[in-house]
């Protein structure tokens, strides 16, 4: 259960053992923490995997990295149709 609660999610782990060591719960993380982890999430597969594999690999973690933001559905809709480095950066 953990591991599927990591994707788009990878605090999980410091929230759980700060959690476990002082039985008090983080914040949540911002919007901003999450669109910047995002991005370099993007830069990792643009170096692992290049630009026309990485384009189409982000797209399935940008789902869970932004649930419950506001419009969502509409950046999720946009991000699903990004064929480019170029296509990425100008959503945001």
């Amino acid at each position: 259960m953990i591991g599927r609660a990591s994707l788009g999610n990878p605090w999980i782990f410091n929230r759980i053992i700060n959690f476990l060591e002082t039985g008090q719960k983080l914040p949540e993380i911002s919007n901003e923490e999450k669109i910047k982890v995002l991005k370099e999430h993007f830069e990792l597969l643009l170096e692992e995997k290049g630009e026309y594999t990485a384009t189409r690999e982000i797209r399935k973690f940008v789902a869970w990295y932004v649930k419950g933001m506001p419009d969502a559905r509409r950046f999720k809709e946009k991000m699903n149709t990004i064929n480019s480095i170029q296509d990425f950066y100008n959503i945001f």
